[in-house]
């Protein structure tokens, strides 16, 4: 897992939150704003699972402490 792949994977699941706020503001419906809801989730799922990937390959540096 490469730090380009986790940014990726950060960058996607933000942009889906994003979404979903932005829908929400013009006033999605119910059904498409459960739709984005989801795609984020899975996103989230992803970008951690890439999140502990990378934390291991790395020999446990943790990324969000680095400052």
């Amino acid at each position: 897992m490469s730090f380009k792949q986790l940014q990726y994977a950060e960058k996607r699941m933000h942009r889906l939150w994003h979404d979903m706020v932005v829908a929400d503001e013009r006033g999605a419906s119910p059904i498409e704003l459960e739709r984005l809801y989801d795609a984020y989730l899975q996103a989230l799922q992803s970008y951690l699972r890439c999140y502990e990937t990378y934390r291991q390959e790395s020999g446990g540096i943790d990324i969000h402490r680095c400052a």
